[in-house]
């Protein structure tokens, strides 16, 4: 046993003087380390409230819309140094809704924010989240060709008006919540304005869907052709006693009644010109009928620029 006793006896000697040797260094050493663990323990801890934004992590399909949520923001309590919190900004924050297996309806998501993905100190932390959860309307996307209708401002110039127009394409494919799309007839372009407008014009326009919650299908144009008629202000007028004349009938013939009154639409001031002599009214007579209706026609002058609207009685005998 001496042996051990020999070995029990140097080692007690070697930590003698492992501990006495350089005793100041060692010393100094603990002194540095335990300051710098005061410092570090003894900082002090804050909290702040932040802003984030709601991010609404829809999956990755066509088929589904979120038509209604409770709000798209949040009130985010982080707690930490108050050196690291000051170094983080409210649009910094992003809040995620996870709706990655959300299905149609009322749903109740909760709220997460992801510390790594926000850029957050190691020593920062997330204590809660106000709402925790947020309630949302998912419907099922559907898409519909409307017709597109010119939205006008303002009117024409004394004695003009607006004859007609046309739209090129007159139709659009828009895309919205199946609920928001039940009520969807057309969609109007944006305004044109119609003053001091004295004759026709051509102009792109864009179309405006009305609601910020619908959206163009990506095939469909942004903007449509619109082209507006504009003319001298139209009038009708009933012009009487207009002869009614016979086309191979018998010499002795004759129509009953022998005149007729003839209703015309057109620009007023050559709707006005026109008189009886400017409008023949004819009958192509066949011996096996009695009742026959009146052919108008219009004189050379006023042919392209008057409509027949209508001829009174519509059906005349021949006797």
């Amino acid at each position: 046993m001496d042996w051990m006793n020999d070995y029990l006896g140097a080692l007690r000697e070697y930590a003698r003087d492992y501990v006495l040797e350089n005793t100041g260094l060692k010393v100094l050493a603990l002194l540095i380390t335990g300051v710098l663990w005061l410092s570090v323990a003894s900082r002090p801890v804050s909290q702040v409230a932040l802003s984030g934004a709601i991010e609404l992590n829809l999956p990755d399909s066509p088929l589904l819309i979120v038509s209604k949520v409770e709000t798209l923001t949040a009130r985010v309590y982080l707690e930490g140094p108050r050196d690291a919190l000051e170094t983080i900004r409210a649009g910094q924050l992003t809040v995620t809704a996870d709706m990655s297996a959300v299905e149609p309806g009322v749903r109740v998501i909760p709220l997460k924010v992801e510390s790594a993905r926000n850029g957050l100190p190691a020593n920062v932390k997330v204590k809660d989240i106000e709402p925790r959860t947020i309630r949302v309307t998912v419907e099922r996307m559907v898409e519909r060709e409307v017709p597109i209708t010119p939205r006008f401002e303002g009117e024409p110039p004394a004695g003009f008006q607006v004859i007609d127009w046309q739209i090129t394409p007159n139709t659009v494919k828009i895309g919205g919540a199946e609920s928001q799309m039940r009520e969807i007839t057309e969609v109007s372009t944006e305004t044109v304005r119609l003053t001091d407008k004295t004759s026709s014009f051509a102009v792109q326009a864009a179309i405006d869907i009305g609601s910020p919650n619908l959206n163009l299908s990506e095939d469909s144009p942004r903007k449509v052709m619109l082209q507006v008629n504009i003319g001298e202000v139209r009038k009708e007028r009933v012009i009487e006693n207009i002869p009614v004349s016979l086309t191979g009938a018998p010499l002795r013939a004759h129509a009953i009644p022998r005149v007729v009154k003839v209703t015309v639409y057109g620009p007023r001031s050559v709707v006005d010109e026109m008189t009886v002599s400017d409008i023949s009214v004819d009958i192509d007579y066949r011996p096996d009928s009695r009742l026959f209706s009146p052919r108008v026609v219009l004189s050379t002058g006023f042919a392209d620029r008057v409509a027949v609207r209508s001829v009174e009685p519509k059906t005349v005998r021949v006797r």
